[in-house]
């Protein structure tokens, strides 16, 4: 290859010289053809033409000239012509003449053309000028166009246009070759002479290209030079193409040098294309002389790097080259372009072009895998060739890197190969163990006692490529990986048909390049590390290689996760075998523990789960230091999103979403709790950590917010996880429709739900409420609360079971892990003001919604534990105030849009927080606990969602803070009756003032206006029942039965047996009841002095008309009448028959009327006049003694009709029970026949009706178990064989009611046994003037579980009872169906808390440092109901109540469900009917019986005995009219005058 810058025509190693020829000269030369003689020579050819010598008509030239001008003419033109060109005229003349005769020269004869060129001869040469020389090669162009010119002509004019001419004129002598030969089209009567001028044209306008591209530098456009240039390489393109090429071998290899040395010195890439189609062409044909071979193979691989849009063509010609060559040869051409042994070293040791270009023709000819025909290269050879190349130093490492690129490439087109495979797996090692010392950089040694590599060597060439992190991406490195990919794929391929030394070899460079080469691939070496043991005991260097797959193999982060995770399940495996070996289990925990560290940002989500998954179990029984640094790198990782680069290449295997590393803590959590208390304690401080961690995704910081929510303690302080989460109610009352699927026989149904918005989504329909508009515009939006766009759901993290959590956590509580300790110094503390101070903030500044709704669903069931936070009162009062603020302002956030909530559901939430904090009164001053009761207050306006709970709130608020509600009373009133048009408030609103009427003296002052709010909220709620049930009993005719003092028959408005209820039922057979009780309660609880004045409004809102516009008084308003008759001027309660006064019996007379509707019975001893009188109501009985006091006889009386008072001071006494009567109730003023008393007849049947009335208690009768379950107990029977309770369930007792004798019980025991004391000697019982109940306590009760194992006898009681009170001490959720009975319908479940408090909650003024501390107790309230039960207790959410308002509240609490469920059970038709109502049916019974009988005083006066005699007197019945006169005080019918003044007829 001639060096740059030399002689481009170069040695002429063949090929005529270059001789020039004057014009005339006759003599053949050299270029001269040897046919050639001195006749056909141009001027014997002009002086023939001119002679007209030739006039040939079938001649070309004739038929060319008959197209032109006359032969005269053309002679003319001829002389002319040449006249014009003579050498005698000027050269500017001649030039133009020429010009225009090549315009026209189509228009003449060959002959003319002939004279043309003999005329012109001399403008050819050198001297005539450049435009000359133009000129006349532009009309050798234009005779191209003439058809008229014969092969000799043709020839003449070819030797002129080859003739050697001045670099000058190139272009215009090349672009005439072209035209002449129709670009090479006819070029075959000129072979080879065109092929050598050609070849001489390239260089000379090579040369003038390069010069003109010299002197133009900056300049653009295309110069004359370039065109010419473009021109000749143009020629012999289309010379290859024909096939027209002829030259010997010398020839060719001057030629290709020749292009070569254009292709090595051009700029333009066109003439670098053009060479390059030759050159194709010639080397797909023949075979490249030995002489041009080195050269064009070096050019061949200079372009193939240099001109990327030309390497395909390029390589094609090397693979031609090597295909048609010599190959042995062609291939040690190539390789010599890779740096010789030392070569590397040097700054530049070869030409980057041809070196890089080698190694793409490398990758080219092996890397296809097609078969092109090329042999195997002398692998050991090339292999140690590539070694070098890989570290060859260019001085910059970009351009090293590049040429690492390349070589690599290489190496990967070898190692897919399969004929170089087959050498490879036939080499003994000398090939192999080459390629795996170009990647390691260090050659393998020593395998036989190390069968693994130690580690990359930091010289290796990839060594940072396969640690990954100090590379920067770009494209030459992202090409650096994919060969090696392909290497790794290669030698993968081979792995398994290579011995296992080689093996070894390979799966090294696999386990270091796992970063980079595929998952599947990678897998190769962790296979041969498990299929060969090397990381198990007993393999001796088990360590060793452990400590490589965890450092090298998962403690890479720059390898493949699919590598990483393969790496990891089999350091898995290792553990499970060493785990029983202490020693090997601490050398696995040195090696492990530190790579936990290493799963950094950016790693795969499942690599990242899989990773934590597993230290969350290997650390358990690791040491503390061990512990807290996995712990600390968990927390850590706990944050990271990672990257789902495994889940999109394998998603079939995984479906991880979001980073699970906390539930894998959690999990720990669970594990540690209760055995390892330090450990614990370090879990929930890093939680924590986790739970305020806003980097975290929200799932993440969920799953800590899930456990930490859950946590409980007892009451010696011990922390405790629960499995119960207690938000059932809270969530069931959201979403405002019953889960009809849902199991709700134990608290935990619905606890594994995640937060208010996965919660009521599910269940929630179109029915959410609008939130009442009063509430909005006196709020703003909180923006803080942050909204995700859910995919939804999300699920947002897996569930595990029916809690939530990954798994049961342990039941027991951890002794040694506290919130506080008494005397136990050994035992760890957690504090929990810092848990509390994380609430605070999430409260007060909120948070992601799912987040802030999950605390407000499950934060009040953890305040509810007060030993939790009976030490962190500060923190207890600040989330008191705030919530209180929130709440009177309502400053509340704003639930995203995609929720449907609204504040209204936010302040739901914040107001069970609000309920359950009022446990915590005792901490707080008297000033907070009125502002908790009138944030209640506002709650019942505020928001229809809110208005529920703050009324049963307020109810137990009653019990508990009776002065902060009696100062709120009057506003509480008002309030409740502004809101009684919303039925699904009824029975809240009348339960309420039902309690607030039985409590102690604390409200007793109540005014005048309250006290007829309250019954003016009565009479509304019985107007609405009243009308409800009579539509539901619009096709019954009431006419009859709705007259003035009859029984109303009511039709019940309950559902149909079986029928579930809604939250929002009305249930007006309920309400009318308890607005009666409550009517009553009030009514009796006014002072005695202020009763009358509430009688006549009551009175007259009792009374209301019917459909018919009839005014009727329903039996219930008569009882209700008939109790503020007896107790309005009365205030001593229930009398008794005084005790047998000796002798009263002798000489009594006992007369009873029915007196409108009561029956009065007086007895009257006649000797004396001592009168007991017993007057029967239907709401009590009356026992009073009457005696007159009879004057001493004046000295001068005479009895002139009793001789036997002669002499006697007094008279004798006579006295008749009618007597008395009529003294007491009656006077001579006219009575009306309605209305005057019956006499009973003294028989049987009359009294056997006043004995059955008798019995009719005076109070409405109820009953309920009071069941005491002891620590661990679940089973019914073991349950009701407790023959005692604990000291707290018999304070409640006491408490609840008082202990009463059974045996010679007088009062209604409810079904126990009152002779034999089978049922226990006491129970316990509690009774005021309207209601009793008689609690059924299993513990009072005997055993005989020789007889009755299954305590069938203590069964028949509390199975029986609609309500049952449980004392549960077990320690475990009570679950409904734990009693298997058809009639329990209610089951009232008490959890006491015992918490170690400070003996003043408040700083004390006797002493305010006092720090001892007593027990207090606490208890937890929840109502169970049946599932088709409504709720209809405060206590349907749990409720925290202190011992001393525990028993009023569950006893009020019972009262009400015995009454609710009295109506319950008569569903299916009918009505319960309360006992006064059965008193008052009694009485119309009798009323009904004998009334208008027509009877009267046995006389015999005419006209005096039957009805007949005295005129026909009418018979009334209730509803009848009759008219009267007002006369004498009293009312005389119309000709009933008799009637209406004897008296004797009903005495």
């Amino acid at each position: 290859m001639p060096p740059a810058g030399g002689d481009i025509r170069g040695p002429r190693a063949s090929g005529p010289p270059v001789e020039s020829r004057q014009l005339g000269d006759d003599s053949p030369g050299p270029n001269r053809s040897v046919e050639s003689s001195p006749a056909s020579s141009l001027t014997n050819r002009v002086r023939s033409s001119l002679t007209f010598s030739r006039k040939d008509s079938a001649s070309p030239a004739n038929r060319g000239s008959q197209n032109g001008p006359k032969g005269e003419q053309d002679v003319v033109f001829k002389v002319k012509s040449v006249s014009n060109l003579s050498i005698d005229r000027p050269l500017k003349d001649r030039i133009r003449s020429l010009r225009t005769l090549s315009d026209e020269i189509c228009k003449y004869s060959s002959g003319t053309v002939t004279a043309i060129l003999d005329a012109t001869q001399d403008m050819f040469q050198e001297s005539a000028g450049l435009d000359a020389r133009k000129a006349a090669f532009n009309f050798l162009s234009a005779t191209t166009a003439h058809t008229g010119l014969d092969d000799a002509i043709r020839a003449e004019i070819f030797e002129l246009l080859v003739k050697p001419a001045d670099s000058s004129c190139t272009f215009e002598q090349a672009e005439a070759i072209d035209k002449f030969t129709h670009r090479s089209k006819e070029a075959s009567a000129f072979q080879p002479r065109l092929t050598y001028f050609v070849s001489e044209l390239l260089s000379t306008c090579f040369i003038a290209a390069k010069q003109s591209r010299a002197d133009k530098r900056s300049t653009s456009g295309y110069s004359r030079e370039e065109k010419a240039l473009t021109t000749a390489i143009s020629l012999l393109s289309n010379l290859v193409t024909r096939d027209l090429l002829c030259v010997d071998g010398g020839r060719l290899t001057q030629l290709l040098i020749t292009l070569t040395v254009i292709c090595r010195q051009t700029t333009a890439e066109h003439d670098i294309k053009a060479v390059l189609f030759v050159v194709k062409v010639v080397t797909a044909r023949v075979q490249v002389p030995a002489e041009a071979l080195e050269p064009m193979i070096n050019l061949l691989c200079f372009i193939s790097y240099t001109k990327e849009q030309m390497r395909n063509e390029a390589q094609f010609c090397l693979e031609s080259i090597f295909v048609n060559s010599e190959q042995g040869r062609a291939m040690e051409i190539l390789l010599r372009n890779l740096p010789e042994s030392g070569e590397e070293d040097k700054s530049t040791p070869k030409p980057r072009g041809e070196l890089r270009g080698a190694l793409l023709h490398l990758e080219h000819i092996y890397g296809s895998g097609e078969d092109r025909g090329v042999p195997a290269p002398p692998l050991a050879k090339l292999v140690e060739a590539l070694k070098r190349t890989a570290t060859i130093n260019h001085g910059e490492p970009a351009q090293n890197q590049t040429t690492l690129m390349l070589s690599l490439k290489a190496v990967a087109a070898m190692v897919n190969n399969k004929v170089i495979v087959d050498i490879l797996l036939e080499d003994s090692w000398t090939c192999l163990d080459g390629i795996v010392e170009m990647i390691a950089g260090a050659a393998s040694s020593d395998r036989e006692s190390y069968p693994i590599y130690a580690e990359i060597s930091p010289v290796s060439p990839i060594y940072l490529f396969a640690h990954g992190t100090e590379v920067r991406s770009t494209a030459v490195t992202d090409e650096i990986h994919q060969a090696l990919q392909r290497i790794c794929r290669g030698l993968s391929v081979m792995y398994p048909r290579l011995a296992l030394e080689k093996q070894t070899l390979i799966a090294n460079i696999l386990l270091f390049l796992g970063n980079i080469a595929d998952p599947e691939v990678v897998s190769v070496a962790i296979d041969y590390m498990q299929d060969q043991r090397l990381v198990f005991p007993p393999n001796e260097n088990w360590e060793m290689h452990l400590r490589l797959l965890a450092d090298r193999g998962f403690g890479d982060t720059s390898k493949h996760p699919m590598y990483r995770l393969r790496a990891l399940n089999l350091i898995s495996e290792v553990y499970a075998s060493v785990t029983d070996v202490p020693e090997y289990a601490e050398i696995f925990s040195q090696i492990f523990a530190p790579l936990v560290t290493v799963a950094t940002a950016g790693s795969d989500i499942v690599l990242i789960n899989r990773l934590t998954g597993f230290a969350s179990k290997f650390i358990v029984d690791a040491e503390m230091s061990t512990f807290g640094s996995v712990l600390q790198a968990l927390v850590d990782l706990a944050a990271e999103k990672g990257s789902h680069e495994l889940k999109l290449i394998a998603s079939d295997m995984f479906d991880d979403e979001v980073n699970s590393t906390t539930e894998h803590i959690v999990e720990l959590f669970l594990r540690c709790f209760p055995y390892q208390a330090h450990k614990a304690q370090r879990i929930y401080e890093s939680l924590l950590a986790i739970a305020i961690n806003s980097k975290a995704v929200v799932e993440v910081r969920l799953a800590a917010w899930k456990v930490l929510l859950r946590l409980r303690c007892d009451s010696d302080g011990a922390l405790k996880i629960t499995n119960v989460a207690d938000t059932h109610v809270l969530t069931t009352a959201l979403s405002d429709i019953e889960d009809s699927t849902s199991d709700r026989s134990s608290l935990p149904s619905y606890s594994n739900r995640l937060s208010l918005t996965e919660e009521i989504r599910r269940s929630r329909s179109d029915r959410i409420r609008k939130v009442d508009s009063r509430g909005d515009s006196c709020s703003r939006t909180r923006s803080t609360v942050r909204e995700r766009t859910l995919e939804p759901p999300r699920p947002l993290s897996a569930h595990y079971g029916s809690q939530g959590l990954a798994q049961d956590p342990h039941v027991q509580s951890d002794k040694l892990l506290k919130v506080y300790t008494i005397t136990e110094i050994s035992a760890i503390t957690i504090d929990l003001s810092l848990w509390l101070e994380v609430i605070l903030d999430i409260m007060e500044n909120g948070s992601d919604w799912e987040i802030y709704s999950y605390v407000l669903v499950h934060l009040p069931s953890q305040l509810a534990n007060i030993a939790l936070f009976a030490h962190s009162i500060p923190q207890i009062e600040r989330l008191h105030d705030l919530v209180v603020y929130q709440l009177q302002k309502s400053k509340l956030f704003e639930p995203p849009a995609s929720t449907r909530l609204k504040k209204g559901d936010v302040a739901f939430c914040l107001y069970h927080t609000l309920t359950v904090l009022i446990a915590y009164s005792g901490w707080f001053r008297p000033q907070k606990m009125t502002d908790t009761v009138h944030t209640f207050l506002i709650g019942i306006s505020m928001w229809e969602r809110t208005a529920k709970c703050c009324i049963h709130a307020l109810a137990l608020c009653c019990h508990v803070l009776p002065k902060a509600v009696d100062k709120c009373l009057s506003l509480i009133l008002t309030k409740m009756s502004q809101i009684i048009s919303q039925p699904h408030l009824a029975m809240a609103i009348l339960e309420f003032l039902n309690r607030l009427a039985r409590l102690p003296l604390a409200f007793q002052s109540i005014g005048e206006e309250p006290l007829r709010t309250i019954f003016g909220i009565c009479i509304s709620y019985l107007h609405n029942s009243r009308e409800k049930r009579q539509a539901a009993a619009d096709t019954v005719n009431l006419r009859s039965s709705n007259r003035l003092s009859h029984l109303s028959g009511a039709t019940s408005g309950l559902s149909a047996p079986g029928q579930p209820f809604g939250t929002t039922t009305d249930l007006p057979e309920y309400v009318y009841t308890l607005a009666y009780q409550v009517i009553t309660h009030w009514f009796l609880a006014i002072p005695i002095e202020d009763r009358s004045k509430h009688v006549g409004w009551i009175a007259k809102n009792l009374v209301w008309k019917d459909s018919n516009n009839d005014e009727v008084v329903e039996e219930q308003s008569q009882v209700t009448l008939d109790m503020m008759h007896r107790t309005a001027f009365l205030d001593l309660g229930e009398t008794v028959k005084p005790a047998e006064i000796p002798g009263f019996a002798e000489n009594t007379i006992k007369k009873t009327w029915l007196v409108g509707m009561s029956i009065i019975t007086i007895e009257t001893k006649t000797t004396n006049g001592l009168t007991q009188i017993i007057k029967r109501q239907a709401s009590g009985t009356t026992c009073a003694s009457y005696q007159q006091h009879t004057a001493p006889l004046s000295p001068h009386h005479v009895d002139t009709h009793n001789q036997a008072t002669t002499g006697n001071t007094y008279p004798p006494i006579n006295i008749y029970p009618q007597h008395v009567f009529l003294q007491l109730y009656s006077t001579i003023s006219p009575m009306p026949i309605p209305t005057q008393p019956i006499v009973l007849p003294d028989d049987d049947q009359s009294r056997r009706a006043i004995s059955t009335f008798d019995r009719i208690d005076t109070v409405d009768g109820h009953k309920a178990g009071v069941i005491y379950i002891a620590r661990g107990q679940k089973i019914e029977k073991e349950i009701l064989a407790n023959a005692a309770g604990s000291v707290a369930f018999d304070k409640f007792l006491a408490a609840l009611g008082t202990k009463v004798a059974l045996e010679g019980a007088t009062f209604n025991t409810q079904g126990l046994d009152r002779e034999f004391n089978m049922d226990g000697t006491h129970t316990y019982a509690w009774r005021d003037r309207v209601t009793e109940i008689v609690f059924h306590v299993p513990t009072m009760m005997p055993n005989n579980l020789e007889h009755d194992p299954q305590c069938a006898n203590k069964k028949r009681h509390t199975g029986n009872d609609f309500v049952n009170i449980i004392f549960n001490e077990s320690g475990l959720p009570f679950r409904f169906d734990t009693f298997n009975s058809a009639f329990n319908y209610v089951n009232i479940v008490i959890t006491p808390e015992k918490v170690h408090l400070q003996r003043s909650p408040l700083p004390s003024a006797n002493d305010p440092g006092s720090t001892s501390v007593e027990p207090s107790c606490f208890f937890g309230v929840q109502v169970l109901c049946d599932p088709s039960f409504p709720e209809i207790s405060p206590a349907a959410t749990p409720t925290i109540v202190s011992a001393s308002a525990l028993p009023s509240y569950v006893r009020q609490t019972a009262l009400n469900a015995s009454v609710f469920c009295l109506v319950w059970s008569n569903r299916g038709g009918g009505e319960h009917i309360s006992s006064w109502r059965s008193r008052l049916r009694e009485i119309r019974r009798l009323r009904e019986r004998y009334a208008n009988t027509g009877n009267t005083a046995n006389v015999g006066y005419p006209g005096m005995g039957t009805a007949a005699d005295r005129g026909g007197a009418k018979s009334y019945v209730e509803g009848d009219e009759w008219r009267g006169m007002l006369a004498m005080g009293g009312l005389i019918e119309e000709g009933q005058s008799l009637m209406n003044f004897d008296f004797t007829r009903w005495t």
